[in-house]
């Protein structure tokens, strides 16, 4: 499936002569596109694409490799679209969501909105709850957890891996620069002077001067330029893409899998199609997990010094006698 993606992306590009316009099309974020694409290219050892200042291009390789898969893909694109045609029904009745907080903003939002534009007579219902693996419950029939939900009777299927890093403002680094550490930065407060590190009584543990487990207040005082906060992609991703956040690597950087569960048994027809749906559109998405090389290459950017301008001499003008 990931092949065939991949391949997909890359007659998309070829098309439209541009990654970015191509991953568009599929929905999918430019750097999705262009990391699916690298797979295709070292599982096949050859390059595939030739960009220039102007237009992406297709390589010999790439032009063979299109060229010969071209009718297969869109043969198999008209038999699957054939079969949608004929067995879809708008689905009725309810389907409750349960999803952690930053899940319903940054994931869930555009797939409930593209599933119901579909089922316009089916009732959604999305619950927002605090646990990163809440359990399904109640009426829930779906939930999305970072983490799988063990229970006998639910199926948990990864969905995508998310990255959780520190991110500080480009301002915020002009000012302080990168920390060598995580200890470092934990000791310097995110830019306290010496004399505003408070520390407890054996003075050798600086105390926090912020500590929350609300990762929009978090995201908030990253973007201020007061401090260089740990943040979960889901929500970081967009303003590093706009550039206001920059990536800290080089401080570590940990991953986890978010997940979409059900239970065993369930037998509603609108949450075999939910399921389905959300595992078309997010299964293997790289949209919120960046390379480590991207991530490096944007912190390196942002801490880059500019060269200092040059000086120049003024020469003093003598009048001739």
């Amino acid at each position: 499936m990931r092949e065939l993606r991949a391949l997909a992306t890359l007659l998309k590009a070829a098309e439209l002569g541009s990654l970015t316009n191509a991953a568009a099309d599929q929905g999918i974020t430019p750097q999705a596109a262009s990391k699916t694409l690298a797979q295709l290219e070292r599982q096949l050892g050859v390059k595939l694409l030739e960009r220039t200042t102007r237009r992406l291009a297709l390589t010999p390789e790439g032009q063979v490799l299109v060229d010969a898969s071209r009718p297969a893909l869109e043969a198999m694109n008209a038999a699957l679209d054939a079969v949608r045609k004929a067995s879809f029904k708008p689905l009725t009745g309810n389907l409750t969501i349960a999803a952690p907080r930053m899940v319903v903003s940054s994931v869930l939002a555009p797939l409930v909105d593209a599933f119901s534009a579909l089922h316009p007579k089916l009732t959604l219902c999305v619950r927002s709850v605090d646990q990163a693996t809440p359990a399904i419950h109640g009426d829930d029939e779906v939930c999305f957890s970072f983490g799988p939900v063990l229970e006998p009777d639910v199926t948990s299927s990864a969905l995508m891996e998310v990255l959780i890093l520190y991110c500080a403002s480009p301002g915020y680094l002009a000012k302080h620069g990168v920390p060598p550490s995580v200890e470092a930065l934990a000791a310097r407060q995110a830019g306290a002077l010496a004399h505003e590190v408070r520390e407890v009584a054996d003075g050798t543990q600086p105390t926090p001067m912020l500590s929350t487990n609300d990762d929009q207040l978090e995201l908030q005082i990253a973007r201020s330029g007061r401090m260089a906060m740990e943040l979960i992609s889901l929500l970081a991703m967009p303003y590093i893409e706009d550039g206001t956040l920059v990536p800290l690597p080089s401080l570590g950087v940990n991953a986890t899998h978010l997940f979409l569960c059900r239970h065993n048994d369930e037998v509603l027809p609108q949450v075999g199609a939910f399921v389905e749906f959300a595992l078309d559109r997010l299964e293997g998405s790289q949209a919120f997990a960046p390379t480590e090389t991207r991530l490096a290459a944007l912190e390196r950017a942002a801490t880059r010094r500019r060269p200092a301008p040059k000086s120049f001499r003024r020469l003093e003008v003598i009048p001739a006698q």
